[in-house]
């Protein structure tokens, strides 16, 4: 094929965004590809985002893809709550399983005792590493 070319683009596109759905289109003509997204967030009584989740359900997996609280709501049992919570609906979407990252300066431990296994490792040139665990729901 002649007269194609590379643009490198920095930051989010439309053509990105264009990609992506090509690749979902290819991926739900191969499997039972039905990815399902919700959000769980905990606001105080003035309305204000204090933390929370977001993830999805995908071939019957809860996919989370962010999970923060604010520091002063840490160590508080904020976070295995909202851990809870996030499994309760994966549950009711019919997941049977959940995974997440987390990086070596972020929250392994608190993954790990609440039953999450590492599932594999990234070790990055910077000296980070990163984990990808899951555990069943």
């Amino acid at each position: 094929m002649t007269g194609l070319t590379f643009n490198v683009i920095d930051g989010e596109t439309d053509g990105l965004y264009e990609l992506d759905q090509r690749l979902v289109a290819f991926n739900r003509e191969r499997s039972d590809w039905n990815s399902r997204y919700f959000t769980v967030e905990i606001r105080d009584a003035d309305g204000r985002l204090r933390g929370g989740a977001g993830g999805r359900v995908n071939l019957g997996t809860v996919e989370v893809s962010t999970i923060w609280l604010d520091g002063e709501l840490r160590g508080d049992g904020w976070g295995r709550r909202l851990v809870e919570k996030i499994m309760e609906k994966g549950r009711e979407m019919r997941a049977g399983k959940i995974m997440l990252d987390t990086y070596d300066f972020q929250a392994r431990a608190f993954y790990e005792a609440l039953g999450f296994s590492v599932f594999g490792t990234l070790d990055y040139p910077s000296g980070n590493s990163r984990f990808y665990l899951s555990r069943e729901i």
